[in-house]
């Protein structure tokens, strides 16, 4: 066991990679465009902080009221404080909040990973992993629904591996908070209090077995179990009535996403609820890099081979048994999608928060190669991956978030027309700018095949701003597609700009006139 002094003074690498992806993150924040929802998500916070602090009742009444905002109030309450009132500043703070967030959760999970495996190359690897997703990256900056959960999860997967291993109140208490926090993010939240609880359990049936005392345990349960619901109500203002009904409103509303749109996949058109069962396995295994893809699909065979050799042993093991906790939290949710028939849309964003148990489950897999030649393999194949990537991500900025690995074609305009690609058309940003830096006319008419482009205009400077004008076909110089439910060619001759990621288009204008 690394001493807890000898722990501090081994953060040192990680808190170096942090500083690095936190310079990068402030130097490219700015970059990325607003995201489909993003407006939405800002509404219900505000709708929540109105309730709160405004005494406004409509919040009851407010379609989107069972989701939880833990994360978008903060931002409401921080964009009140700041006194931001223009729309580009306003976005541009959240893009930032988000991103730090999320950087600030990879350092925890850098922390757990030293402390799990007592291995600096695993945990530097480790936050590498979390932080360096090409997708997940590009989201962290644009995507308050599932990054937040994601980011919250690493924390508490931290602080529950603490608790139990410290064995403290004050820790069992921290990591009811961080629970409550993230169940109040998104109700499947719930799924990881079930988790931790199964820990109480097994140590409290432990201690009577041994002939211990289990009433420390059975306290601590208890004071975990209070301050959890306690600190989700009050985090959660929904909640604050009736919240056995919101709560299961919400549940089942994420269970049953009420959506009727259509899905690309695989060149197929899918309405959303009649979405084949392989969905989200694939979605993973394609835009996941390859080498995170086997390892944790090797890792979560391993510890099922493990787990069902010596079940009693690995239960009681308190560093192995975290492991079990990633494999129920990968798998579950997974399973439970397939099995319920849920619909999902947008890649597998909806399942994100599934990566970081994914990852940690990776991990254990490469844990196995603690020296010789199989370490050495390790080490080298990771640092392909990670040049692979980085090149990648520095060749496609900001589009990361459109990444394939190479388990599916790159050939010209294969994955435009297999796939769903800037699905919340993030890029019409960089084509406003474009169109704005190459045509000197007073006025810019915009026609577009689908939103959100005028999300992006609110993206443009103040002052430049107004010369963009979002018009119907009759008047556009311009149009603007990002292929969402149109993936096929436009017979429109004049082809003014064209963003390509992978020999795919991702954005392409027209000029029309």
């Amino acid at each position: 066991m690394i001493s807890s002094k000898s722990l501090s003074t081994s953060y040192w690498p990680g808190i170096i990679i942090f500083l690095v992806t936190l310079a990068i993150g402030l130097s490219v924040y700015q970059d990325y465009g607003i995201s489909w929802d993003e407006p939405i998500q800002r509404g219900m916070g505000s709708v929540s902080y109105n309730y709160v602090f405004q005494n406004d009742s409509s919040l009851i009444h407010f379609d989107e009221r069972s989701h939880g905002v833990a994360f978008e109030l903060p931002l409401i309450l921080l964009e009140k404080k700041m006194h931001i009132t223009d729309q580009r500043d306003l976005y541009l703070m959240r893009h930032l909040v988000t991103h730090l967030f999320f950087l600030f959760s990879c350092f925890f999970g850098y922390i757990l990973c030293l402390r799990l495996f007592k291995d600096q190359f695993l945990a530097c690897l480790g936050y590498i992993m979390f932080v360096f997703h090409p997708r997940i990256y590009a989201h962290s900056f644009f995507n308050t629904k599932d990054i937040p959960f994601l980011s919250a999860l690493i924390i508490l997967f931290a602080i529950t591996q603490i608790a139990f291993d410290k064995n403290k109140t004050v820790w069992y208490l921290l990591m009811a908070i961080a629970c409550a926090y993230a169940t109040a993010i998104r109700a499947m939240g719930i799924l990881f209090a079930a988790g931790i609880s199964l820990f109480f359990i097994i140590d409290l049936i432990n201690a009577i077995f041994k002939k211990e005392k289990a009433a420390k345990t059975g306290s601590n349960f208890a004071l975990f179990l209070a301050a959890y619901l306690g600190c989700l109500i009050l985090m959660w203002p929904i909640l604050w009535t009736k919240p056995v009904f919101h709560f299961i409103e919400e549940f089942k509303a994420l269970s049953h996403i009420y959506w009727h749109g259509f899905i690309l996949l695989n060149g197929i058109n899918y309405p959303g609820e009649e979405l084949p069962w392989y969905y989200a396995p694939e979605w993973i295994s394609i835009s996941t890099p390859v080498l995170w893809v086997i390892s944790g699909f090797a890792g979560l065979a391993l510890l099922v081979i493990s787990f069902i050799k010596k079940p009693v042993s690995f239960l009681s093991n308190p560093v192995q048994r975290n492991f079990l906790l990633y494999a129920i939290c990968f798998t579950i949710p997974v399973f439970m999608v397939i099995a319920l028939k849920s619909i999902l849309y947008d890649d597998w964003r909806h399942l994100y928060f599934v990566y970081p148990s994914f990852v940690l489950l990776g991990l254990f897999a490469l844990s196995k190669f603690k020296n010789g030649v199989g370490r050495k393999i390790v080490i080298a194949l990771s640092l392909l991956q990670v040049t692979v990537l980085a090149a990648f991500m520095v060749r496609n900025h900001p589009f990361e978030n459109v990444y394939f690995n190479e388990l599916v074609s790159h050939k010209t305009e294969h994955l435009r027309k297999s796939f769903d690609m800037d699905y919340w058309g993030c890029a019409d940003k960089q084509g406003i700018e474009y169109i704005l830096a190459h045509d000197p006319a007073d006025t810019v008419k915009i026609w577009w095949s689908l939103d959100p482009v005028g999300n992006n205009r609110m993206m443009i400077p103040t002052k430049i701003k107004e010369r963009v004008k979002l018009v119907d076909s009759a008047q556009a110089t311009y149009f603007m597609t990002n292929w969402r439910n149109h993936p096929a060619d436009y017979s429109f001759p004049d082809i003014y700009y064209d963003i390509r990621v992978m020999n795919s288009s991702v954005l392409r204008i027209y000029k029309i006139k």
